[in-house]
């Protein structure tokens, strides 16, 4: 899982282009260019949403979608494993969609993929400065080694009994610490500083259970799934 997490991010290299395009959008939502409009269930309500917004909704950006959908792939992967569990490629599956989903998932969980001010605070235009703070704090976990087992320590994953109100409650807790992020910006380049670990360990120990909890959740989910006939492994 661990060695697929970084395929997505892979996708946007530009000899890729229409994979590129496609994908870019999946990684972020910029809250702030909605307005406050509660955002619906399902990925076309959202579009036709942005659309009556006067926003286009690659820029707006999908991964709550991505989330919820790549969530119920996972079920889906996991009801063939329940039916195959010995196929090896069925475990394959498993682990692979997984790891897409977890990118999703901790993606969703860094406030800077919530927020229109995701690589410096945007101007009047909307758009970003480009002033590498969303780059660094993405590489907090690998610079400060943050311990896995560590991270996981007493968390008990928790499955939302309905999948994307969790996700959007999820993606309005990010959005809420941006400021905080700014906040530190001066400081993200001391890993030293208390106060950069204590932000960096509190957002990967949600995303860990957040992320445990999606898997916990696809898992109940799958139980319910009657696979069609038609389909053989």
């Amino acid at each position: 899982m661990a060695h697929s997490t970084t395929e997505l991010d892979a996708e946007r290299i530009p000899a890729l282009p229409h994979l590129r395009s496609a994908s870019r959008g999946e990684h972020f939502l910029d809250l702030e260019m909605l307005a406050g409009r509660p955002l619906p269930e399902h990925r076309y309500e959202f579009i036709k949403l942005c659309v009556a917004a006067g926003q286009d909704p690659s820029q707006v950006g999908t991964v709550p979608y991505a989330v919820a959908e790549w969530t119920e792939k996972l079920a889906l992967a996991f009801a063939q494993h329940r039916r195959w569990p010995e196929n090896t490629l069925v475990q394959a599956q498993c682990l692979l969609t997984a790891a897409s989903l977890g990118h999703y998932a901790e993606d969703l969980c860094q406030p800077l993929h919530a927020t229109l001010h995701y690589d410096g605070r945007a101007g009047a235009d909307g758009k970003s400065p480009r002033s590498g703070i969303h780059e660094k704090v993405d590489a907090l976990p690998e610079k400060l080694k943050l311990d896995p087992q560590e991270l996981a320590k007493g968390l008990t994953p928790a499955a939302a009994d309905s999948l994307m109100p969790a996700i959007l409650a999820q993606l309005r807790a990010s959005n809420a610490l941006v400021d905080s992020v700014y906040a530190l910006e001066g400081e993200l380049d001391n890993l030293e500083s208390p106060q950069v670990r204590a932000f960096a360990e509190e957002r990967a120990r949600v995303a860990a259970g957040f992320t445990a909890g999606l898997y916990l959740r696809a898992w109940q989910i799958s139980a319910a799934i009657e696979l069609p006939e038609w389909l053989k492994r």
